[in-house]
């Protein structure tokens, strides 16, 4: 396929490509978790070296896994509520809404930076229960396009690495206060994690350095915003869908799961109530 748009993305931006690149490695495993052929697509048609991220094999597991549970969280929210709002932070080039397939009546929102938004566009269409929106999640109005009127269930995947605590804890403030109430579902790091990703040879590639330090304790984000409350923790490396993976990423993680200490670096989606 022609390589047709070129990527003018730097910093934080860059790594959507990233991103991109573990859900394409995952359709062409033989056992997919995600089976995002869209990622494959969009990936074939842009200018861009993927090799420079030297991406492991074993990267697209846990990237796919952990965006099949995010996957999940939204649907099982969305079966109870059908009437809901979706809202998907730094969305990147993801095609969450076309893998979960919502009821008509949902209204689903994409928010990344404004230029992913205008790369996006290229590849996804708006309709009547569809809307991208281009803003900074660190501004003050990046939610005034979005109705209040209904609950909501916000995704955030891959994203608390590259907001500082303080960015973090206002953008939850503003979600919990926009809304009449609903979920937040996001993977979280470890203090350790988040030390460990400024080396990650993809990381390094893009030259791009997170900023949250991370956090060991669940409950923490109920402390950055009182009306968070912890409803669920479910470990990546003690998913079912590791089951989908090769011997030897599944037996690296059960070895991970079976010891406390190193289960708790093993990744992990959280699910907040507000």
């Amino acid at each position: 396929m022609m390589k047709t748009f070129n990527v003018p993305f730097t910093g934080v931006q860059e790594t959507l490509l990233l991103t991109l690149a573990t859900r394409a490695m995952d359709n062409r495993s033989k056992r997919p978790i995600l089976g995002d052929k869209k990622a494959e697509e969009i990936a074939q048609q842009l200018d861009y070296d993927f090799q420079k991220l030297k991406i492991p094999q074993k990267e697209s597991f846990g990237g796919a896994i952990r965006a099949r549970m995010l996957d999940d969280c939204t649907a099982e929210y969305l079966a109870d509520h059908p009437d809901a709002t979706v809202l998907d932070l730094g969305c990147g080039l993801d095609s969450r809404r076309e893998r979960v397939k919502p009821p008509k009546s949902v209204r689903w929102f994409d928010i990344d930076y404004p230029d992913v938004i205008e790369m996006r566009r290229h590849f996804y269409t708006e309709d009547a229960g569809y809307q991208m929106i281009g803003a900074s999640l660190t501004s003050p109005h990046c939610l005034d396009a979005i109705p209040t009127d209904y609950p909501a269930i916000i995704v955030a995947d891959g994203l608390l690495p590259f907001l500082t605590e303080n960015e973090i804890t206002q953008l939850f403030r503003r979600l919990t206060a926009h809304f009449p109430g609903g979920q937040l579902a996001f993977n979280g790091y470890t203090k350790l994690a988040s030390r460990l990703i400024v080396s990650h040879p993809s990381i390094k590639a893009i030259g791009m350095k997170p900023a949250n330090p991370g956090f060991d304790d669940p409950h923490e984000p109920e402390r950055w915003d009182p009306l968070l409350k912890l409803i669920g923790t479910s470990s990546i490396v003690g998913s079912p869908y590791v089951a989908r993976t090769p011997w030897a990423y599944r037996a690296t993680c059960r070895l991970m799961y079976s010891l406390p200490a190193l289960r708790k670096e093993g990744g992990w989606i959280f699910r907040y109530q507000f």
